[in-house]
């Protein structure tokens, strides 16, 4: 018989429910806003695309101040920071992340 120590170092981690799939995730496969045009999405698109590049934790702002996928090429470094992305990095990561939507 293993000890409780061996079963629990055994077990594989369940996934967390708040964890965001990357950008490789066949899950995306799945969302709503991939299968349709950024002019065209939602503030729910908006909110499982932020999901998608991991900083879903924007998500509340965007869809509170109404943030629909024609909205973001337009978003200044002010928009930004009033939707609550105070960190340069994260703002960075949206905008790259944009601008890989536009270009494909």
């Amino acid at each position: 018989m293993r000890s409780s120590s061996a079963r629990a170092r055994s077990r594989s981690p369940s996934p967390s429910p708040s964890h965001s799939p990357g950008l490789g995730s066949p899950l995306l496969a799945l969302r709503p806003f991939h299968q349709k045009p950024l002019h065209l999405w939602n503030k729910y698109d908006v909110g499982d695309w932020l999901d998608s590049i991991n900083l879903g934790e924007h998500r509340a702002g965007f869809q509170e101040h109404e943030i629909e996928g024609s909205h973001l090429p337009a978003l200044t470094k002010d928009d930004f920071a009033e939707l609550g992305v105070t960190r340069v990095g994260h703002r960075m990561n949206i905008e790259r992340a944009l601008k890989l939507l536009l270009e494909s």
